[in-house]
């Protein structure tokens, strides 16, 4: 076991180190070759975190989830005109987005989609009872007097972000079935960073960072105020690994079924400016929330994504992830034989 730690935490170091020696080619490569470059890490950690609550709207089986940009060192408030709500249903043949509404429809992430949300809203909202669930001896308990069910635990904790979420499933009852999720507020705001040198002898660049740690809270909704359930600082390896796995919302019938609401990616984003002879460059990692669901589409109309939507989004994304990782691999090798031919 301690083996195996110290080469994750090893692999993580690398890891960052090319992240940080790459940036430092990738200046030096696209600014001319007399300019002196300082990498200013003010921009690490994130100066916008992510907020996201599930819940439902009142007495309604409409599932909702919330999300908005936050200051990363900020634990007041939610900035509205980055505001989005996502409204899902869910039944025994799966789940679809009903829609989303955004606060600000100028917001660049507001989704574009062609969804008649009102109308959707009215078509397939009904009044339930919402309870919580209750842990008990390995399964979760949700009792609804003339019905209950039973959900092994084991089932669901492969779908949850963290094992705390246990004990803040609600769930409804509707048409004989179960359908719960997590009814949590979860919110990523950058935390502390640990920095490592980078020089370059025929040029100048300044400090990069080596890792980054973000803080990942967990609260739940108590009246108008929030409680936490838990608060854990992780670095940005382990968070990635943590995006990996969507929102989840379960239907439950004796078998269990896991639906796919969506997601938080993380990008980065770079900016150049330029005084004088020396360029600074401002490296800002960012957060946002992408639907996977499919949308509902009535029997008389389509309604196709847009092409500004999430989706292309997603697909330019991956093309620049793996161009980025090419680049990565060749800086990393280039360094390294740098490195050894310095200490002959």
């Amino acid at each position: 076991m301690q083996k195996k730690t110290e080469l994750e935490v090893k692999g993580m170091s690398s890891f960052s180190k090319i992240i940080g020696v790459s940036l430092c080619f990738l200046i030096f490569t696209f600014l001319p070759a007399s300019s002196n470059v300082e990498i200013i890490t003010q921009g690490l950690p994130p100066t916008k975190g992510i907020h996201m609550s599930i819940g439902t709207l009142p007495n309604s089986n409409i599932i909702f989830i919330s999300t908005g940009e936050i200051d990363a060192y900020d634990d007041v408030w939610v900035n509205p005109d980055t505001e989005i709500n996502w409204y899902y249903y869910v039944d025994s043949s799966g789940m679809r987005l009903l829609g989303a509404r955004c606060y600000t429809t100028a917001y660049p992430m507001c989704p574009r989609l062609n969804l008649n949300v009102s109308e959707n809203l009215a078509h397939f909202r009904t009044k339930i009872k919402l309870i919580k669930g209750v842990p008990v001896n390995g399964s979760v308990m949700f009792n609804f007097g003339d019905s209950s069910y039973k959900v092994p635990v084991s089932k669901i904790l492969p779908y949850l972000w963290d094992e705390s979420w246990i004990g803040h499933l609600w769930g409804y009852n509707m048409n004989g079935s179960l359908i719960f999720f997590p009814k949590v507020i979860m919110e990523i705001r950058g935390a502390r960073v640990k920095y490592q040198d980078c020089s370059i002898q025929n040029g100048s660049a300044s400090v990069i960072y080596l890792d980054q740690q973000y803080n990942i809270t967990y609260y739940v909704k108590t009246s108008w105020k929030k409680s936490k359930i838990k608060s854990e600082v992780i670095d940005q390896y382990n968070l990635l690994n943590l995006l990996k796995k969507p929102i989840y919302l379960f239907f439950y019938n004796g078998t269990l079924k896991a639906f796919e609401a969506g997601r938080i990616n993380f990008k980065y984003s770079t900016v150049l400016a330029t005084t004088n002879n020396s360029t600074s460059v401002f490296v800002n990692p960012s957060f946002y929330y992408s639907n996977i669901a499919s949308p509902f589409v009535s029997a008389n109309t389509t309604y196709p994504h847009a092409e500004e939507s999430n989706v292309a989004s997603h697909r330019q994304d991956k093309h620049e992830f793996w161009l980025l990782a090419v680049m990565l691999f060749a800086v990393a090798t280039i360094c390294l034989l740098c490195r050894n031919r310095k200490n002959m």
